[in-house]
């Protein structure tokens, strides 16, 4: 488990070495950048995530772990609001409550727990998807506009994939098995396909764009470790698995049952570096894109120690 989690986050590095490269190398500029992450967020991302919703989605699997994405929905939202009250500042807010809580966590969960565990982690991206598009644009943006949010193409990809998902079960079964498609439904599969290729670009895009984020700073400048980004991680690395325990061990208390698996995948998402996003998020939404490049870059390197450490802690 530990090289598994160990060589995903080399892969992370190296990807943001790479775009780092590309930006001194002059193959990018600032404006080729902000073009980049609206490419990434307002289509890419979009794609990803309405792809991924068609395909892991359904009626049974929400009856069966509908306090997943429940989880999602309370603990991003209190990592944001722990992380204002602490700090005063959207985007240090913004990176508290902002986990890696797909290219990691998935990982993990398959290897202790297979199709189940990678179920159970995109039922978790359910709810953290709506959190994202919702509370975190508004932390990030410092307010809460309900018309920009409803021109938020990621909000309504979140709701397209979730309401297509539970009402129109033969789209997950095309989402998930294309090949099985026949007929008119074929066209309907090479779109959903086409749909998640374009989507898969959307992480080692956000990736390169960190790194490019990081290639416009001096070295020491890139690499600065200062007190603000130290209570970031703290609060994000140490602070938010704590809580998340600390709030599971009370529902257990008070008498719910939660299916161990569950329990599992909720509480190490909640001690992930923050999510690869983080700095395309803050440079699309007006947040401080090179500290959230920082923090990305920071709390994945040190989640080769903490990562392994805290899925045998939890596990």
């Amino acid at each position: 488990m530990a090289a598994t989690v160990f060589s995903r986050v080399l892969i992370v590095l190296l990807l943001v070495g790479l775009g780092w490269l590309a930006r001194r190398a002059k193959v990018v500029d600032e404006a080729g950048l902000g073009a980049l992450s609206r490419l990434n967020i307002d289509l890419a991302f979009p794609a990803l995530v309405l792809a991924r919703l068609l395909a892991t989605v359904d009626g049974p699997a929400l009856q069966a772990e509908w306090y997943v994405p429940v989880s999602a929905l309370v603990l991003l939202p209190f990592g944001w609001w722990l992380g204002k009250r602490l700090t005063g500042r959207a985007t240090d807010a913004f990176l508290v409550g902002l986990p890696n809580w797909i290219f990691l966590p998935l990982l993990i969960a398959q290897a202790l727990f297979g199709a189940a565990g990678e179920r159970t982690v995109l039922l978790f991206n359910a709810g953290a998807q709506v959190a994202l598009w919702t509370v975190g644009v508004a932390t990030l943006t410092g307010r809460a506009d309900p018309r920009a949010l409803l021109r938020n193409p990621g909000l309504w990809a979140t709701a397209l994939g979730i309401g297509l998902a539970l009402a129109v079960p033969a789209l997950g079964e095309l989402a998930r098995h294309p090949g099985r498609a026949t007929g008119a439904a074929s066209g309907v599969a090479i779109l959903l396909e086409g749909l998640d290729l374009f989507g898969t670009m959307a992480v080692p895009l956000s990736l390169t764009i960190t790194g490019a984020q990081l290639g416009g700073l001096r070295v020491t400048q890139a690499l600065r470790l200062d007190g603000r980004l130290v209570r970031v991680l703290g609060l994000r690395l140490l602070a938010m698995p704590l809580l998340a325990w600390a709030a599971v061990l009370g529902l257990e208390a008070l008498g719910m049952i939660l299916d161990p698996r569950a329990r599992l995948v909720i509480l190490f998402t909640a001690g992930m570096p923050v999510a690869i996003s983080g700095a395309v998020h803050a440079r699309r939404f007006g947040g401080e894109a090179d500290l959230a490049a920082r923090a990305v870059l920071w709390s994945t390197a040190l989640a080769l120690a903490t990562a392994p450490a805290l899925v045998a802690w939890v596990h």
